[in-house]
């Protein structure tokens, strides 16, 4: 299996750039798979990261045993303590890692736009965007950077395609009725 890591700072475009990878893929009939690592932290208490990690081997593991040849993850991966955490928990699988990279204003004005203004939790996002911003640009292991800055996902996308040798993919249509039942 191999897995596509799609990394940045809050506001970078990760869920949005990975979600038209996804979409595209599909619509060309190539089976793959999305893994968002914030979903899968998503609880109250916060899970420990051990726990964190070991869920992402299990998901990935599924997918894998499912048949899936490809999977996307997105994850802000904060330093080199977490990749090597996130290499560890997914053993054996073929990983490419991407970082999606804006300025600050751009990151900051993205929150800003789909988080709600009354969220406990916006001024620390914002802070780690900015702080995020910085250090990943320093961040070891990262095979491929792109900008997502004035871009809109699916050109990202596109892009990312490119580098990964499977461009020429016609582009998404409808999506296909689902089966009935």
């Amino acid at each position: 299996m191999r897995a596509i890591v799609v990394t940045g700072p809050p506001g970078s475009g990760k869920s949005s750039v990975t979600t038209a990878l996804h979409d595209r893929l599909g619509s060309a009939g190539v089976p793959n798979a999305m893994i968002e690592v914030d979903e899968l932290e998503r609880s109250y208490p916060p899970l420990p990261p051990p726990v964190v990690f070991d869920n992402l081997r299990v998901v990935a593991a599924a997918y894998r045993d499912a048949g899936y040849p490809l999977v996307f993850i997105t994850a802000t991966v904060d330093g080199e303590s977490y990749l090597r955490r996130l290499r560890s928990a997914l053993p054996g699988v073929d990983l490419f890692v991407v970082r999606l990279d804006a300025e600050v204003d751009t990151l900051r004005l993205r929150i800003t736009e789909r988080e709600p203004a009354s969220w406990h939790g916006l001024v620390e996002l914002l802070d780690s965007a900015s702080t995020l911003a910085a250090t990943m640009r320093e961040l070891d292991g990262v095979d491929l950077t792109l900008l997502t800055q004035s871009r809109d996902p699916a050109s990202v996308a596109d892009e990312l395609l490119r580098h990964l040798g499977l461009d020429g993919l016609p582009a998404p249509g409808p999506a296909p009725d689902a089966p009935t039942g």
